[in-house]
């Protein structure tokens, strides 16, 4: 959106306005706080499908999702140039950003029912992608997370299982911002600026998730619930550069923490077939600042294979129905089936006479 700003009517406006500078510091503290906030739910997320792998096989599964990081304008400071507040302001910014996210896990299978595994995640957004009307935004994020998970039955068959998880998530990533703002001089000139925003951040995630899961055939849905504690900053610094030495450039820099306490609903569906398995979830933000503003969707896909188990190195995910098969004698497809050598064939043993037998002899045949 693009704003006019009166700094003089009769005389051209030299060196840079203290008003002006002082209202992009305060939209920096702004931006700073908001993408602070959304960015540490969005870091909180480690979800991977709720079915279990046994033994020690290793289950890689990749998703993509799309995430929401909103902006909340009623907290939108009061700016002193009153061009900029009437005609620009909250304006410039869109009331939300949305980006996608590539996701892979690698759960490895624990012998007590649990798993471990190793997250990476990637999100970044397209050449030219535009947040407002006359800015675009260019997102770089990767993460990286370990986590275990504890899978147990409740105290009835009919019950739905319970998987309780830990995990830590780093994330870091940077925004590139890039707009137009117009500036009026006076009512006979009018000036075109460039306004560049950078946004930096370096955030901890600490989370605790219990999902509950019951399996009708192909179809697990599961449900649950999770809270993660964040540790971290968000740099934020936007600067207005003018073609013209009438306007001095400005700059407001400016950073903030994350919220630390956020909690979220985790809801989806896993379908599993014998070669391949499709999950879908959804984690909105249930405790903390804008609650059911900021939410995370992911498809994904798990591999239908398991690495690392067995004389193979990979094979194929096995079923239930196999179950029986498996613990058959299997022959090599090769080599021919062997026969047991016949027994020899022994001549029938006479029979004795009991009144004849000495009882201190043994009669050989």
């Amino acid at each position: 959106m693009a704003a006019a700003l009166f700094i003089g009517s009769a005389a051209p406006a030299w060196g840079a306005n203290p008003s002006l500078s002082d209202d992009f510091k305060s939209m920096t503290q702004w931006l700073s706080h908001e993408m602070a906030n959304g960015l540490a739910f969005n870091a909180g997320s480690t979800f991977d499908p709720p079915r279990e792998v046994t033994g020690w096989a290793l289950q890689p599964d990749l998703s993509l999702g799309i995430g929401r990081i909103p902006f909340n304008k009623s907290n939108f400071p009061s700016l002193t140039v009153p061009a900029l507040e009437e005609q620009g302001g909250s304006k410039i910014f869109p009331d939300s950003v949305l980006f996608p996210n590539l996701a892979l896990h690698l759960r490895m299978g624990l012998p007590w029912r649990g798993d471990a595994y190793i997250r990476l995640a990637d999100a970044t957004t397209p050449p030219g992608y535009k947040i407002s009307p006359t800015m675009t935004a260019q997102v770089q994020t990767n993460s990286i997370g370990f986590g275990m998970r504890q899978h147990f039955d409740l105290w009835r068959d009919d019950l739905p299982k319970v998987a309780l998880g830990a995990h830590y998530n780093h994330v870091r990533g940077r925004t590139r911002l890039k707009g137009k703002f117009n500036v009026d001089v006076d009512q006979f000139f009018r000036a075109d600026s460039d306004l560049n925003g950078e946004i930096d951040w370096n955030l901890n995630s600490f989370a605790l998730t219990a999902v509950a899961h019951k399996s009708y055939e192909a179809w697990t849905p599961f449900a649950g619930f999770g809270y993660n504690y964040a540790t971290g900053s968000v740099r934020s610094k936007l600067e207005l550069k003018s073609h013209t030495f009438l306007i001095s450039d400005v700059v407001g820099e400016s950073s903030d923490h994350p919220e630390q306490s956020q909690g979220r609903w985790i809801a989806g569906v896993q379908y599993a077939r014998p070669k391949w398995s499709a999950f879908f979830n959804a984690e909105v933000k249930a405790l903390g600042r804008l609650q059911y503003r900021s939410w995370i969707a992911q498809l994904g896909v798990a591999l239908p294979y398991e690495i690392g188990r067995g004389y193979k190195i990979i094979y194929k995910k096995r079923t239930a129905g196999t179950e029986a098969a498996r613990n058959e004698p299997k022959t090599e497809v090769n080599e021919p089936a062997r026969k047991s050598a016949p027994e020899p064939k022994r001549r029938p043993l006479e029979k004795i006479k009991t009144e004849q037998a000495h009882p201190d002899m043994i009669f050989l045949q």
